[in-house]
C-alpha cells in the first residue's frame, strides 16, 4: 500500500513540474576573413615614424568576445534593448528591483568552453524564446565587441594623426624660426661688409694662408662674402613663401599622414566569433526527470512500506507478550 501510495504522489508531483527546455549555441573562433578589416594598420606599409602596432588576430578578439559574453554592463544593455524584463518577470511586483532581474539573467546564461570554442546555453520553460533569445545575445555581443575593437582602432588613428600634425607644427616652427635667425645673421654681416667695403667675394684661401692659418679649422667670416651676395641671400630669405621643402623628414610625415586618413574599416562583413551551430528549439526537455522522480519515489515507498510492515509486527509481538504476561 505504502509502494503504491508513493509511485501515485511522486507520478503527480512529476506531473505537476513545469518542463524547462535547453536552448544552447556552439561558437568558434572568428575566420581570418571576418577580422581581415580591422588590421588596417598591419597592412600598410607605415613610415618608421610611426608606431609600431601588434595585427589583431582571431584569438585576441574572440577573448574579447568571450571576456564581453560575462559582461554585466553588455547584460543589462541587452536585456533593456530586448525588453527582457517583462519577458522574464511579466507580473513582477513593484518592490521587485531590476538589479535583481540583471542578476537573475547572469545566472541563466551559461558559458563554457568547448574545445577550441565555446557553448552558450540556457534554460526556460520555453524553447521557442530559449532559442531566440541565445541567438539574440550572440549576435548582439558580436555587435557590441566588433564596435568596441573598431573604435579603439580609430582612435588609435587619432591620436597618431594628433601626433604627426604637433611634430609638422613643430618642424614648421622651428624652421621659421631658423630663417629669421639666419636673415638676422645676413643683416649682421650685410652691414660689416658695408663698413669695410668688401663688396664681392673675398677669396678666403690666400687670407687663411697669409695669414698662416689652417683652412680646415679657421672659420671665414661671413662678410667675406660680399654685401651684394648677402644681400641678395637676405632677400631670398624674406620672401620665402613656405619653408617646407627644406625641412627634413616633413614629406614623410605628410605621407604617414595621408595615410591615416585615408584608412577606412568597412564593419559590414567583421565578426568577433564564428556561429558552429546556432541554437535552436529543443524538442525534448532538461528538466524534470519525470521517470527518474517515479522511480525514486516508488523505491522509497517500498523500502518505507517494509520498514513500517516490521515496525508493525514488532509492535504486535510486544503486545502479545505483554497480554500473556498478564
Amino acid at each position: 500500500a505504502m509502494t503504491l501510495v508513493a509511485a501515485l504522489g511522486s507520478l503527480v508531483y512529476a506531473l505537476s513540474l513545469p518542463s524547462i527546455y535547453k536552448a544552447e549555441a556552439l561558437l568558434l573562433p572568428p575566420k581570418s576573413k571576418h577580422i581581415k578589416s580591422l588590421n588596417v594598420l598591419g597592412g600598410h606599409k607605415l613610415g618608421r615614424d610611426m608606431k609600431r602596432q601588434e595585427g589583431i588576430n582571431s584569438g585576441t578578439v574572440f577573448s574579447a568576445f568571450k571576456k564581453n559574453l560575462e559582461s554585466r554592463v553588455l547584460q543589462k544593455k541587452f536585456i533593456n534593448e530586448f525588453g527582457i524584463i517583462e519577458l522574464m518577470s511579466p507580473n513582477r511586483p513593484p518592490e521587485t528591483r531590476d538589479e535583481e532581474i540583471y542578476e537573475k539573467f547572469a545566472q541563466m546564461i551559461k558559458v563554457e568552453n568547448e574545445g577550441g570554442g565555446i557553448s552558450i546555453s540556457i534554460e526556460l520553460l520555453d524553447p521557442n524564446i530559449a532559442a531566440q533569445l541565445i541567438n539574440d545575445y550572440v549576435n548582439f555581443i558580436d555587435f557590441e565587441t566588433i564596435s568596441m575593437i573598431v573604435e579603439q582602432i580609430k582612435n588609435l588613428i587619432k591620436s597618431q594623426i594628433r601626433d604627426i600634425e604637433y611634430k609638422i607644427a613643430s618642424k614648421r616652427h622651428m624652421a621659421k624660426q631658423r630663417r629669421e635667425d639666419e636673415m638676422l645673421i645676413l643683416e649682421e654681416a650685410i652691414i660689416i661688409a658695408k663698413s669695410l667695403g668688401v663688396k664681392e667675394r673675398v677669396d678666403a684661401t690666400n687670407v687663411v694662408q697669409n695669414n698662416q692659418l689652417n683652412i680646415s679649422t679657421s672659420s671665414i667670416p661671413l662678410y667675406y662674402r660680399g654685401f651684394r651676395a648677402l644681400n641678395a641671400e637676405k632677400q631670398k630669405l624674406e620672401k620665402r613663401k613656405t619653408d617646407d621643402p627644406f625641412i627634413s623628414g616633413l614629406r614623410d610625415l605628410q605621407e604617414n599622414l595621408a595615410l591615416l586618413h585615408s584608412i577606412k574599416i568597412n564593419e559590414k562583413n567583421l565578426h568577433a566569433m564564428n556561429v558552429d551551430r546556432a541554437a535552436y528549439p529543443p524538442t525534448n526537455r532538461i528538466k524534470p526527470n519525470r521517470r527518474m522522480i517515479v522511480q525514486i519515489g516508488t523505491a522509497a515507498g517500498l523500502f518505507l512500506g517494509i520498514f513500517l510492515a516490521f515496525f508493525a509486527s514488532f509492535v504486535m509481538k510486544l503486545k502479545e507478550n505483554h497480554s500473556e504476561k498478564s
